[in-house]
């Protein structure tokens, strides 16, 4: 997006006075968001005049005397980027809604920085209203996450080798077994077989994770029927769960063309939530049906629900709801994260539908070609 259209063009030149009116008044924390190097930014959404404080401009690449206009900073941001971050600025416009965006930016000859912009609106009841927030620098810690990406996918890559060999031998040990027609012994291998599964998916999770946030989830599509999929998650998490509480609402057999065992994870993992957070014998339903050309698979529950403010950072990386309920259950908040970002990569949508109290229903979609 090389330029914004004419409605909504920022103008190229403001008056020094009125560029820096708005700071005039600023209190003492404006005043120490400044010194710690955090920027201040005003927008007025009727006549898009945008005022960036001195240090905002330098974050952004601009020399603090020197004027900046929205176009101007938006150019610094890569063209990969460029499109996502003004969508959301400007849907934030229309609903009046408060955004936070991360992005990195062109900084002239020197490494790519990351900033991070935080904004609201003043008045969400008329038009004569503003948007402020700041930006940041993230840069430090944006290469913190990358280097701990780094050391959890080669640590999980490590553990994947003796696992995968314990897996094979406990294969073998089991066709023994059915040669000697030890039932015995068939069982408690075929729960160490089941357990040794876990712990894979869980290792490949936090392999994806690792994927996830240098912006690589490697896909592995094939056909495959949903229905089957669904059967057999099921009859592993209650096996898991120890609970034969969930149940599969009757549906049309439908097949997909996706990648079977990242589709698998998000399955475990819903289905995993929803048992952790409703009570032990609450049921839980799952239902799939086709939509236009994408089916839609819903899972249900009856348990502790969640309020519409923690229902925006669900998704998020490393987000969980912190409450009297939940501090007792276990969890990193990586699992919701991995399932919108492998849903995403199959060009299909995640999301949630809840009531605190009343229980949630969490949705995703998968096109069907």
């Amino acid at each position: 997006m090389d330029k914004i259209n004419e409605q909504n063009a920022f103008p190229k030149s403001i008056p020094k006075a009125e560029m820096y009116k708005p700071f005039q008044s600023l209190d003492i924390t404006g005043i120490a968001l400044e010194s710690t190097n955090i920027g201040i930014w005003i927008i007025d959404i009727t006549t898009r005049v945008f005022l960036p404080s001195p240090c905002a401009k330098e974050l952004f690449g601009c020399a603090t005397d020197k004027e900046m206009s929205f176009d101007g900073a938006m150019h610094q941001i890569p063209e990969r980027y460029r499109p996502e971050v003004i969508a959301t600025i400007e849907n934030a416009f229309t609903k009046r809604k408060s955004f936070s965006i991360v992005f990195p930016i062109a900084d002239g000859d020197t490494k790519q920085r990351w900033l991070s912009i935080l904004g609201g609106c003043n008045n969400t009841e008329d038009d004569n209203c503003y948007f402020s927030g700041v930006v940041m620098d993230i840069t430090e810690q944006k290469h913190n996450d990358l280097r701990k990406s780094k050391f959890i996918g080669m640590v999980s890559h490590e553990l994947k080798t003796p696992l995968t060999v314990l897996k094979a031998y406990i294969q073998m040990l089991n066709t023994w077994a059915k040669k000697q027609k030890d039932h015995f012994t068939i069982g408690a291998l075929s729960k160490a077989g089941r357990q040794v599964k876990r712990m894979l998916n869980m290792i490949n999770g936090l392999l994806n994770l690792s994927g996830a946030e240098a912006g690589k989830i490697h896909l592995n599509k094939q056909d495959f029927l949903i229905n089957d999929l669904i059967n057999e998650v099921i009859e592993e998490t209650q096996f898991i769960t120890a609970s034969d509480n969930t149940v599969l609402v009757p549906c049309e057999t439908i097949q997909v063309h996706a990648d079977q065992d990242k589709i698998e994870q998000v399955l475990i993992n819903l289905l995993s939530n929803a048992a952790k957070y409703s009570s032990k014998d609450s049921l839980i339903e799952i239902s799939c049906h086709k939509v236009d050309d994408k089916v839609q698979i819903s899972i249900k529950d009856l348990g502790m629900g969640i309020s519409p403010e923690n229902i925006e950072k669900l998704f998020d990386p490393n987000y969980r709801v912190e409450s009297k309920e939940t501090e007792k259950i276990s969890g990193f908040g990586i699992g919701l994260y991995l399932c919108s970002e492998i849903i995403k990569r199959h060009q299909g949508k995640i999301w949630v539908e809840s009531e605190l109290g009343k229980g949630s229903i969490f949705f995703f979609t998968l096109p069907l070609n």
